[in-house]
């Protein structure tokens, strides 16, 4: 519930300031304009038409960007010779933001969906695979010496040690890359879409629609927390939760 206030007083504000401020409303347009936009763009499906190509585009960065990384990452730690060269480099790339990759994304593939899931997924990768491999590296040495010594395989050790006790950190860089890709996707849709919810926030710009930039704005933010809530707290109850990794 408290988590609730900090929203309402941030409402409050919104509501308050034009008229306490005389800030004029093709500015800052009020609650009820923004939600009238909401109403209308639901029933001509142009919103929902927009959510949909981000969510689609961001499901299909995600499954890339992971299906790659984590396999990558956990092969890369498990040789500490190779993971201590690799890990200032894959840092070195996590640093980077999504939209830094956008210029480079359209001279590759273009204006279009090409680049975007490009800077999504490259975005993804770099923040699932730094995070895989330092979760193996945390993992104490003399587990994979007592393992060994009670004559268990390479796969009994990886199955067995490496990714429970590298879960925690596994699920932080799901977590992470998400949000950094969910960022990287809002960017690359502005610069480089031709469609989907940061496409439709900065198209409004161009006709000083301030209402559909706050409704994008708003949209951005709902659609995280209902992602990192439906997505991310289930497979933490059924996976870290499970292993007593977290209390």
């Amino acid at each position: 519930m408290t988590g609730i206030l900090p929203f309402i007083a941030l409402f409050a504000a919104w509501a308050l300031l034009p008229a306490l401020a005389g800030i004029p409303e093709f500015k800052l347009p009020s609650p009820g304009k923004v939600l009238n936009t909401f109403t209308n763009m639901m029933a001509d499906g142009s919103l929902m038409a927009h959510v949909w190509a981000s969510l689609q585009r961001l499901a299909a960065g995600y499954l890339l960007g992971n299906l790659i990384a984590i396999p990558l990452g956990l092969a890369i730690a498990l040789n500490r010779a190779v993971s201590e060269t690799l890990t200032p480099v894959l840092s070195f790339f996590q640093s980077i933001a999504g939209i830094a990759w956008v210029p480079l994304a359209i001279i590759w593939f273009g204006v279009g969906k090409g680049s975007v899931l490009f800077v999504i997924a490259n975005t993804i990768f770099f923040a699932s695979i730094y995070s895989t491999v330092i979760g193996v590296r945390t993992i104490p040495r003399v587990l994979f010496r007592a393992s060994l010594s009670h004559g268990a395989s390479r796969w009994d050790i990886i199955s067995n040690v490496v990714i429970p006790r590298a879960m925690v950190q596994i699920l932080v860089g799901l977590r992470t890359s998400m949000a950094y890709g969910w960022r990287a996707l809002v960017a690359g849709e502005m610069i480089a879409g031709t469609d989907g919810v940061g496409y439709m926030t900065l198209e409004a710009v161009q006709w000083y629609q301030a209402e559909i930039v706050i409704l994008g704005m708003i949209v951005i933010g709902v659609l995280w927390l209902l992602m990192d809530a439906l997505l991310f707290t289930p497979i933490e109850r059924v996976t870290v939760r499970r292993w007593g990794m977290v209390r």
